[in-house]
């Protein structure tokens, strides 16, 4: 039998050597895209990461403050103490405050009665007012007395509720309104 001959051919249908626009862009496409979501799912890690660490830090704050909700209660008391000292000193010095200028008031009728100028006296003093009854030699030493008094700066007002004479002398009722301390 005769022989054939055999003959290769060899036909290559990819186009494994040849570069296009198009294959290239694809090829860049696809390794950009894949770089973007590695760096996206980076990110997305980072995130859940930090996520951690924020949740801890609040977790921390919140037990701090229930400590010092906790400090805060227990100081409440001794707060209602200190407020109770307070408001007491604060009307201790209010009382001292009425009692000195009633005082210096009282020195002022005092010093008159010692002078001799007024006698028969009585003094009421009130929370508000002080009220003098007595007698004097004549209106002028009333109108002297009067008018030192009127230089007290604790003085609100003065008034002559009575004036009347008598055998002794002039009767008289004064009234010393006082100011009141806030």
């Amino acid at each position: 039998m005769a022989k054939i001959a055999r003959s290769q051919i060899n036909i290559n249908l990819s186009s494994k050597g040849q570069k296009t626009v198009g294959k290239v862009f694809y090829k860049w496409a696809i390794d950009a895209g894949r770089a973007i979501i590695v760096v996206i799912e980076l990110i997305a890690l980072g995130a859940l990461g930090y996520r951690f660490v924020v949740d801890r830090k609040i977790v921390d704050l919140h037990d701090a403050i229930k400590q010092q909700e906790a400090f805060v209660a227990a100081q409440a008391n001794e707060e209602k103490v200190y407020r109770g000292i307070q408001d007491r000193l604060k009307n201790i010095k209010l009382t001292n405050e009425e009692t000195a200028n009633k005082i210096t008031i009282m020195n002022e009728v005092l010093k008159q009665v010692s002078s001799g100028t007024f006698f028969s006296t009585n003094l009421t003093i009130n929370q508000k007012s002080i009220q003098i009854d007595g007698t004097t030699f004549s209106i002028f030493t009333l109108t002297t007395f009067v008018d030192s008094v009127k230089k007290f700066p604790a003085v609100a007002s003065i008034s002559i509720d009575e004036v009347s004479t008598t055998d002794e002398g002039v009767r008289f009722k004064v009234r010393i309104e006082m100011n009141q301390q806030s």
